[in-house]
């Protein structure tokens, strides 16, 4: 009796209900590892590719964004330079017109001129044609005024 209490009284010594628990536990534990953790792993390691899909994709979302951003800087600069020589080009035939159009507008000036100038001189031709005929009669009655004859003429 006194080696069962003393195996009783001392905690280092395993007892029934110890091994009892303990094979409880290593079942348990068991169980978990063989049933609960492979799914969990499974999910993990879904998750992880998941993750690392994810990061491969943002990489080749960043490389053809980049890319397709240095095609959008070249096609603007191409389009600007074009746009440039564009506008060159047009100012170029724009000052070509402007020369045509003054050269046409002073040559239409010039004949306006000349057909003005003519016109102007047929006329002045033709008044003094038909204004000579009565300055000789005014330079007459001027002269027999002066002169002093010709008085029964006037009255």
């Amino acid at each position: 009796m006194t080696t069962k209490t003393a195996a009783e009284q001392n905690f280092l010594i395993p007892n029934g209900t110890f091994l009892a628990e303990l094979s409880i536990f290593l079942l348990v534990l068991a169980v978990i590892w063989l049933f609960v953790l492979p799914p969990i792993r499974d999910v993990l390691a879904q998750r992880e590719a998941r993750v690392a899909k994810t990061a491969a994709d943002g990489q080749r979302a960043r490389e053809v964004f980049s890319a397709a951003e240095d095609r959008y800087r070249s096609s603007v600069a191409q389009a600007r330079s074009e746009a440039s020589r564009l506008r060159e080009q047009a100012r170029v035939e724009g000052r070509a017109i402007l020369m045509s159009m003054r050269e046409q507008a002073q040559e239409q000036s010039d004949v306006m001129m000349a057909g003005a100038t003519i016109e102007l001189r047929g006329h002045a031709d033709t008044a003094t044609a038909r204004l000579r005929g009565h300055i000789d009669a005014l330079a007459g009655d001027l002269a027999d005024r002066v002169i002093g004859g010709r008085d029964d003429e006037r009255t």
